[in-house]
């Protein structure tokens, strides 16, 4: 945990330049004080000429000394003028992106870690404990770790997460009474979720002589209420029905399964093959013969 601040620190203190050195840089350059001076030069190498030019003149006997002395005195004007603009734009500029530069370097490093905090997990930095899970819903194959769990789940037993994977782990480990004992209770805590209801008749099923029929099917037919789109409830769903020997249900669950899953899932052919089979077995209960239905590419 220390070393993931430190190495978050380290990181910040090298990003920071990288984000405020070119702001502070392009907030100090003088561009407008180089324009100003530049213009000013500018204007009074005009005013040079001009005044070059009315000399020329009165020598030259294009004009009198009384518009000579006119021309001298509105040049001067001008002169004046530009003199009290130059003045008055000498005033410092301000200058935002220093301003930001400085609001970034202070905020950056005042905000991040309550940012994380917030957005974050934190959870993530703790050591991880030999629970043998795969993640928070995994499975445990440790039976230290499993009756460590049981012993939890004694003491607090509306914690729907410690069930799921209580119910995962015996499932796994093909312990399927106690997997059963474990949905029961987990449906009483989370009767809304279709998948449990499905994981439910499928172990259901195991201790029912591998038999899909009676509970397992109840089981399924809450899942597939709470959720018709559920792919696990409608593949068991259409084993159900195979069994029972309502094919043309098999084939209803089946297709939906087909339509739902991506084209290229490896269980997609095989899937196929059962909705086809179902076909066959339909027309054999009928008394005749169906076409088989084309195949998806």
């Amino acid at each position: 945990m220390t070393l993931f601040w430190i190495a978050c620190a380290v990181l910040l203190m090298v990003a920071l330049p990288f984000v405020v050195l070119p702001l502070w840089r392009s907030g100090g350059n003088n561009a407008g004080n180089d324009n100003a001076i530049q213009r000013d030069a500018a204007n009074l190498e005009i005013l040079r000429d001009q005044s070059a030019e009315l000399e020329a003149d009165l020598r030259d006997g294009l004009l009198t000394q009384d518009a000579y002395e006119q021309g001298k005195r509105e040049l001067q004007a001008r002169l004046l003028e530009e003199v009290k603009i130059s003045g008055q734009s000498t005033r410092p500029p301000r200058h935002p992106a220093k301003a930001l530069a400085i609001l970034l370097a202070i905020s950056l490093p005042l905000f991040s870690v309550p940012l994380y905090l917030t957005l974050g997990n934190t959870k993530a930095l703790l050591p991880q404990q030999d629970t043998g899970m795969a993640g928070d819903f995994g499975v445990i194959r440790s039976e230290a770790k499993l009756q460590e769990l049981e012993k939890k789940l004694e003491q607090q037993p509306e914690n729907p997460d410690g069930w799921v994977v209580l119910a995962r782990s015996y499932s796994e480990l093909q312990r399927f009474p106690d997997a059963v004992r474990a949905y029961e209770q987990l449906v009483k805590l989370v009767p809304d979720e279709a998948h449990i209801w499905a994981s439910y008749a499928d172990v259901y099923a195991m201790t029912n002589n591998q038999s899909l029929l009676g509970e397992p099917t109840k089981f399924l037919n809450k899942a597939l209420e709470l959720d018709g789109n559920n792919t696990m409830a409608l593949a068991l769903s259409g084993s159900a029905a195979m069994e029972r020997g309502d094919y043309a249900a098999a084939v209803a669950h089946w297709t939906k399964l087909a339509d739902l899953l991506p084209q290229d899932n490896s269980e997609l052919p095989m899937i196929r093959d059962g909705i086809e089979q179902a076909r066959q077995f339909l027309a054999m209960q009928k008394g005749g013969k169906v076409a088989p239905a084309d195949k998806a590419p």
